[in-house]
């Protein structure tokens, strides 16, 4: 192509190389593309596809050239250069993932690293970085900073676990990690400034022997001791049944026991009691605190006061369940008698309640302010259904789905079958608005029947959807004991 300044306006220059890259092969459109003229992209260019690439040629050069995926325009944008093929397709084997990454998420990545030193291109050469869980990238960043580390790399964050449980500090400081006269324990505890110093002491660990987490679980260990007045068989079940302690940066834990005490209002007892309060997210915590006003029509700290496990869901969660609930017609009372269901995923939520919503058992049970027992408990309620059934069992209660086994056994193998009296009386009330209606006179007229209580609620439920077709709620509980006969 000739070309002479001022000939062309730009717009006519875009334009002509536009049109020449789409017939020409793809090993020529690179190396066009090189030049890095303003206005050329590859995007503009597939816009050509109709008059120049049939579809399957457009097909294999998206897929060889791969500009369209987010990871691959900010390889271009930080390098200045197009990702080599080679590369693009090692990375491909080594994280499948990272074509589906979105530009929200890779900028989430380069704002976390950048706070360690970390530069995009960095990032862009060990694109490991951006598979990652960002909280655990932050919190493994954050702690190699607490332990005095010199220079934080993006190897080192992707081989943390090695880092910190397979390399002794002598190891550490003979490669130039750590400051070779720094006493590891020390930096610590100092980082702890509203321990008194007269309450801290060394165990003097030595380098060459030592790791980073035996030194740091150490010093925690004794910090939650002076803190919170924990037994070291506190700490062990801590460690064990709350994964994230163990790799949580000292200032996150700090916070979490301040924000529990001083916000929260949370006695020292009950934070032991509940050690996820400990290793949560404090960061999470807060904007619960913010966003979330209210849960089950209690304020959020006081909902979180009778649930701490609440503060193991996120605030979108929280915000998303809270619709759930509404969108299911589930009232504030039936949600404040089960604050746990706010522990669940909100997708967890949704497809039990898809999946239970079209049972006979649920459709009996709606009503009941517990109803959301039945969705938190749903696999121990349908395995105990299986049990009841093949039992021939056919009066059951909520209280025996969602009991403790001891209870469910000695329902199981009982003589007879029995139905919960106030399950009866719910379940009129909420299908029968009659004068009057309340559990003490629906039931005065049930129980004039001998067997009243030997009625499975099902039954109870079909009697009075066909009454209801041709008779007033006042009739029917007049005449309530018809109920207690199968139609």
């Amino acid at each position: 192509m000739l070309y002479i300044h001022g000939q062309f306006t730009l717009n006519e220059l875009v334009s002509h190389y536009i049109i020449k890259c789409a017939h020409c092969s793809l090993d020529t459109v690179n190396s066009m593309m090189r030049l890095k003229i303003p206005g050329i992209s590859f995007t503009r260019i597939l816009h050509f596809k109709n008059q120049f690439w049939s579809d399957s040629q457009l097909k294999n050069v998206k897929r060889q050239y791969s500009f369209a995926t987010p990871f691959a325009q900010l390889y271009q944008k930080v390098t200045g250069e197009i990702i080599p093929s080679e590369y693009l397709k090692k990375v491909k084997q080594k994280e499948p993932h990272i074509e589906s990454i979105s530009w929200d998420e890779l900028q989430c990545t380069l704002d976390i690293i950048k706070k360690f030193g970390i530069t995009a291109e960095d990032a862009c050469h060990n694109p490991h970085l951006f598979c990652m869980n960002p909280i655990s990238m932050d919190n493994y960043g954050e702690i190699l900073k607490e332990c005095g580390f010199i220079k934080i790399s993006p190897e080192h964050i992707i081989r943390y676990n090695t880092i910190v449980k397979s390399r002794t500090v002598a190891f550490l400081k003979k490669n130039g990690l750590l400051n070779t006269n720094s006493n590891l324990e020390e930096v610590l505890l100092e980082l702890l400034k509203e321990w008194p110093d007269n309450e801290k002491y060394l165990k003097h660990f030595p380098d060459a022997t030592s790791n980073i987490l035996t030194i740091r679980m150490s010093v925690l260990e004794r910090y939650l001791k002076w803190r919170l007045a924990i037994t070291s068989e506190d700490f062990q079940k801590y460690c064990k049944n709350y994964l994230p302690l163990r790799h949580r940066p000292l200032c996150d834990i700090v916070q979490s026991i301040d924000i529990a005490r001083d916000t929260l209002k949370l006695d020292d007892s009950t934070v032991r009691r509940n050690g996820f309060l400990i290793s949560c997210d404090p960061l999470n915590t807060l904007l619960i605190l913010e966003k979330v006003d209210s849960l089950a029509g209690y304020d959020i700290k006081d909902a979180i006061k009778l649930e701490p496990s609440i503060l193991k869901n996120n605030c979108n969660s929280l915000l998303e369940i809270k619709k759930l609930l509404e969108e299911y017609q589930i009232s504030e009372d039936a949600q404040k008698r089960c604050l746990r269901i706010f522990c669940l995923s909100p997708k967890a939520i949704r497809e039990r309640f898809e999946e239970l919503i079209n049972t006979k058992e649920y459709q009996v049970l709606a009503s009941n302010p517990r109803v959301l027992t039945l969705i938190v408990y749903k696999r121990k309620m349908l395995r105990r259904l299986s049990k009841i059934n093949v039992s021939k069992k056919q009066c059951f209660s909520l209280n025996h789905l969602i009991s403790a086994d001891s209870v469910f056994n000695v329902y199981l193998s009982s003589f007879g079958n029995k139905t919960c009296g106030s399950d009866i009386a719910i379940l009129m009330n909420a299908a029968l608005q009659g004068r009057n209606s309340n559990d003490k006179a629906v039931l005065k007229g049930l129980k004039r029947h001998k067997y009243w209580l030997h009625t499975p609620l099902q039954v109870l439920h079909e009697n009075i959807v066909m009454l209801k077709k041709n008779f007033t709620d006042d009739v029917i509980l007049r005449h309530s004991q018809l109920l207690l006969y199968p139609a």
